[in-house]
């Protein structure tokens, strides 16, 4: 039985219309280690667990949203929950909406420059 981690990671790639071949490649992986995650048929390591969010244009926080089954969360949402947070799990989170903002913006600035 899979975790509800990787539970929440097939239920990403599929809502993306990504293959599990897609994922496993854009991952670095294998496609078997990659089936193995999904199954449930292993752990998955720290390290696959990053490259499949990043894989994913995931972060941390949305993984945490999908296993609360919150479909969407407010800036207020957010600046609320960040309030009882340990100061180093504070400074990631700061540190992954800043990282997110910035990928946004360039991403504007893509779309503009295409438009002209």
């Amino acid at each position: 039985m899979a975790d509800p981690i990787s539970i929440i990671i097939k239920n990403r790639r599929i809502h993306l219309g990504m293959t599990q071949h897609e994922l496993a490649e854009k991952a670095g992986m294998s496609d078997k280690t990659y089936q193995r995650i999904e199954q449930g048929s292993t752990d998955m390591r720290m390290s696959q667990y990053r490259t499949l969010i990043k894989a994913l244009h995931m972060s941390d926080l949305d993984v945490s949203l999908d296993l609360l089954e919150i479909e969407s969360a407010t800036a207020w949402d957010v600046a609320a929950a960040a309030r009882v947070l340990l100061p180093s799990t504070r400074f990631h989170l700061v540190k992954s909406i800043m990282e997110e903002w910035q990928r946004k913006e360039v991403q504007v600035d893509i779309d503009v420059k295409v438009k002209k």
